[in-house]
């Protein structure tokens, strides 16, 4: 009997009865040592399949959870660090704020100047909407008709936009007083004003459209006139065809 048990020893793993020299159990094929612990450091991994279930399960709700996380974060276009809002489901751009010189200088001629009025209300909207800027475009652009207050206004706005601007480093950025100042010394010149007027809108958007290079770089540029743009094209050739018909009218009379 002592010979046999010698001879004989029982796995640690599955209690079968192996030789005593075995380092590997033919039994359940674990592998023993000179501790007894086998070689893979595993001694006992087995998990019921009600518990496997459960962990699986467990595991799943938690990856969708990340994944449903990660849908989220990406369908913000723009994060807090980049001073761009969030924008709801549904609202997001289809394009860029991007306004191309060609394009503004051709409603400015359009309009034969009424596109500033807009163009001021347009950058509110997107110093509030898009910026986060606790400002009123309605408000401003009101005030754009009343002298004294209009300079005030655009200045102010020029400022609020550069402030973005210049916190991206952009070499482009503008002067708002300077810019200011060359506006209203167009006002006194016949023809050559108008064409600086324009100069400055088009100095001006050159960097805000650097800005949105930057801020908006996936999102396409429109290149066609907007609804809104076109709207403002007709309120503007309707009110200069008024304007005429009334001075011309004047004239005959006077």
């Amino acid at each position: 009997m002592e010979m046999e048990s010698e001879k004989h020893k029982y796995c640690i793993y599955c209690g079968e009865k192996i030789s005593a020299d075995a380092e590997k159990c033919e039994h359940c094929g674990n592998w023993f040592e000179r501790s007894s612990v086998s070689r893979n450091h595993i001694q006992n991994n087995y998990v019921s399949k009600d518990n496997l279930n459960k962990d699986n399960d467990l595991k799943n709700e938690n990856s969708n959870d990340i994944h449903t996380n990660d849908i989220e974060d990406k369908s913000k276009p723009f994060s807090e660090s980049n001073t761009i809002n969030t924008y709801n489901k549904g609202d997001f751009p289809r394009y860029s704020n991007i306004l191309p010189i060609r394009r503004l200088l051709l409603l400015m001629v359009f309009t034969l100047g009424l596109y500033s009025f807009y163009w001021v209300y347009k950058t509110n909207c997107y110093l509030k909407d898009d910026l986060g800027k606790d400002v009123s475009p309605g408000i401003r652009t009101f005030l754009m008709i009343i002298p004294i207050a209009n300079i005030i206004v655009f200045y102010q706005t020029l400022e609020d936009m550069n402030q973005f601007i210049k916190q991206e480093k952009i070499e482009s950025s503008y002067s708002s007083g300077l810019n200011v100042l060359t506006l209203i010394f167009s006002n006194f010149l016949p023809f050559l004003g108008v064409v600086l007027s324009f100069w400055v809108y088009a100095n001006i958007q050159e960097s805000i459209n650097d800005f949105w290079r930057i801020k908006q770089s996936k999102l396409p540029v429109r290149r066609e006139f907007s609804n809104s743009e076109v709207l403002v094209m007709i309120l503007g050739a309707i009110f200069w065809l008024v304007f005429f018909i009334f001075y011309m009218g004047f004239l005959v009379y006077a």
